[in-house]
């Protein structure tokens, strides 16, 4: 069965599932509101949304980043390939790398601190997927409301 800093472990990581989807939530009703208000459409619209996926996805980076910090100094879960895992930009470029390419990384994480990483990963696939199918969304209808499909090819019939 799981030892005490393993249950830990996957205790933060849920957390952290729980708290970045909610963020990521809160962010993408956040960037529709706004280009209802600013009354948006079309390429403009599809700009703001694309960069403001990217600062919600930074700023779920920095989230992971802090419970990582919290993992590996107050709770003892493990540690990372000496001299990433003891200075904010290391764990900043941990939590960055995790999210961002499933975990493929020359970093060695060890301990239960593993198990975190795992779900980050899994964390940052769901998010990112999420964003991508909110752009598509976004560019679909902005395209749709002003006639324009977004595409120069001619229309078969």
């Amino acid at each position: 069965m799981f030892e005490p800093g393993e249950w830990i472990a996957l205790s933060l990581a849920l957390v952290l599932l729980l708290v970045a989807g909610a963020w990521h939530l809160t962010g993408l009703l956040s960037l529709k509101a706004l280009i209802g208000r600013l009354r948006l459409s079309g390429h403009v619209a599809v700009l703001i949304v694309f960069w403001g996926l990217a600062l919600l996805h930074v700023s779920e980076i920095v989230i992971g980043a802090m419970v990582y910090g919290a993992a590996i100094n107050w709770f003892e879960l493990g540690t990372v390939l000496e001299g990433y895992g003891d200075s904010p930009a290391g764990l900043l470029y941990l939590s960055g790398v995790t999210f961002a390419t499933l975990g493929y990384t020359e970093q060695t994480v060890n301990g239960p601190l593993r198990l975190m990483t795992m779900m980050h990963s899994l964390s940052g696939f769901m998010l990112i997927t999420w964003s991508a199918t909110y752009v598509y969304s976004i560019w679909e209808e902005s395209f749709r409301q002003s006639g324009d499909d977004g595409d120069d090819r001619e229309k078969q019939d």
